[in-house]
């Protein structure tokens, strides 16, 4: 493992997925054990993808969370899709951790609720009454966090929003085995925004793969802007940026 520091941010620097997402279950575990000292229970945003999956099968194996006192929330959900679509990323959090661990509460992101607004206000005010102690996330390929595409809404202070996807973000998708073709994909989500994202007390950022690589390097190494949502990061002291070798190979060693 190799530890570098871009302005504010922490990064960590694995020999493979594997080990990063060992590290990062890990770390996991700690941060919510410290957190349950103090407090009876605790929730955390978690992501979905393929990016994650190191990290979810290995946090399930870490029998010390006591995820009897962890509600889970998570970052978006297409418009109009209902849970047992085979990509709705309900459905991919019940079916990698819900059905694996015994938790407190999963709330979902209803994207087939109307109207849109309503759902909208719902999850807002749930994010809040909750307080996230960890949000656990990743980097798109297009430098977005959660569905952020670029140009991303650093100012905004709502919790969610409506956004429009990125045909590069659709791409992803596809990329992903989670549609057929970008026609079908849909082009617009609910996705918590870049602020809510970042309010947790701990961020943990886990981004491995190749596919990566260049939206690790813009976000690293380029100018803090809406251009490239990642690169908010750079300003996050409280924020932990997981990389494997493959997604670090583009960037510059600062120590």
């Amino acid at each position: 493992m190799e530890n570098l520091k871009y302005r504010e941010l922490e990064v960590s620097i694995f020999p493979t997925n594997e080990t990063l997402g060992l590290a990062a279950a890990e770390d996991f575990a700690a941060i919510v054990a410290k957190e349950l000292v103090s407090r009876e229970e605790i929730s955390v945003i978690l992501a979905t993808g393929n990016s994650q999956l190191s990290f979810i099968r290995a946090v399930v194996e870490q029998k010390e969370i006591e995820w009897s006192r962890i509600s889970v929330l998570h970052m978006d959900e297409y418009i109009g899709m209902n849970e047992h679509h085979s990509a709705s990323f309900r459905r991919w959090m019940r079916e990698n951790l819900g059905d694996r661990v015994q938790l407190k509460a999963f709330y979902g992101v209803r994207g087939d609720h109307l109207p849109v607004q309503e759902e909208i206000d719902r999850y807002s005010s749930l994010l809040l009454a909750l307080d996230p102690s960890v949000c656990v996330m990743g980097i798109g390929e297009n430098g977005h966090l959660a569905f952020n595409d670029p140009p991303a809404d650093f100012a905004t202070q709502e919790i969610a929003h409506v956004v429009e996807l990125a045909e590069t973000a659709r791409a992803q998708q596809v990329g992903e085995g989670h549609f057929a073709s970008v026609d079908e994909t849909p082009t617009h989500a609910i996705s918590l925004t870049v602020s809510a994202l970042l309010r947790p007390r701990h961020v943990m950022v886990l981004t491995p793969e190749a596919r990566k690589a260049k939206a690790v390097k813009a976000a690293l190494e380029g100018p803090v802007t809406p251009l490239c949502p990642a690169s908010i990061l750079q300003t996050q002291p409280n924020a932990h940026l997981y990389l494997d070798t493959e997604s670090a190979s583009l960037v510059k060693r600062l120590h």
